[in-house]
């Protein structure tokens, strides 16, 4: 009996032991697992880190790229309304407008039907706000010619060189028929003419004003109706010219 007992606890002590062993083991390798995991998600982590930081350092490297393209952008913009406001003040200094841009054109008219330059730049170069004129006034008077009438006094002459003619439209009686007199309250054609044939001709309704060049004398005419029916008063002064 006494051996049986022994031999039962000598087993039970091994069995004890052997179970202690089993939980040390089991706990190792579960601290060797968990230790192998553990140091596995600092490594990934620390990947993972190093890439955010990778991805970061080309974020911020692309910002600055951005950011200098952005200055380049600025200024060439500035650069670009500089030249702008640049050609606006050229263009407006440059190319007339209201009466300048009128007085341009009348003077790129005068050049293309042939006027000397130099002839021009003498009457730019000595024109001035006053006028010298005679201190007389011619008045003569014509019958304005109308379809219906072209014969009779229809001209006058003045300077003894520019003869002043014209034409108007016919008169309706009350029952539309044309009259052999114009109808000062439509439109009228006068036309000067000087010696070689050059003509001067203006064109509206009464009262009209024109003037006449003539070396260095300008002429200068108003057209009124007169109280003759049928007839037009022209009256003339000479001015010098510029």
């Amino acid at each position: 009996m006494s051996l049986g007992l022994r031999d039962a606890r000598r087993a039970e002590r091994r069995r004890r032991r052997a179970r202690i062993v089993t939980f040390f083991a089991i706990l190792g390798g579960l601290v060797l697992l968990g230790a192998f995991a553990y140091e596995s998600g600092s490594r990934l982590a620390q990947v993972e880190t190093d890439a955010l930081r990778r991805d970061l350092d080309q974020q911020r490297r692309t910002i600055a790229a951005l950011q200098q393209q952005l200055g380049q952008t600025e200024a060439l913009r500035q650069q670009a309304e500089a030249r702008v406001r640049e050609w606006e003040a050229r263009y407006g200094r440059d190319v007339p407008t209201g009466t300048a841009r009128e007085l341009f054109l009348q003077v790129q008219e005068r050049l293309t039907e042939g006027l000397a330059p130099d002839r021009l730049k003498l009457v730019l170069r000595n024109a001035t706000n006053g006028t010298k004129c005679d201190a007389t006034q011619e008045t003569r008077r014509f019958l304005l010619a109308t379809p219906l009438a072209r014969t009779g006094q229809t001209s006058v002459s003045f300077a003894g060189a520019i003869v002043v003619t014209g034409e108007g439209q016919s008169a309706r009686a009350p029952d539309g028929a044309p009259q052999a007199w114009y109808d000062p309250a439509l439109p009228v054609t006068i036309v000067a003419i000087q010696p070689g044939g050059g003509r001067t001709e203006t064109a509206g309704q009464l009262p009209l004003t024109f003037s006449v060049v003539r070396g260095a004398n300008e002429h200068r005419f108003l057209v009124t109706e007169a109280d003759l029916r049928g007839f037009v008063n022209v009256t003339a002064e000479r001015c010098d010219y510029p």
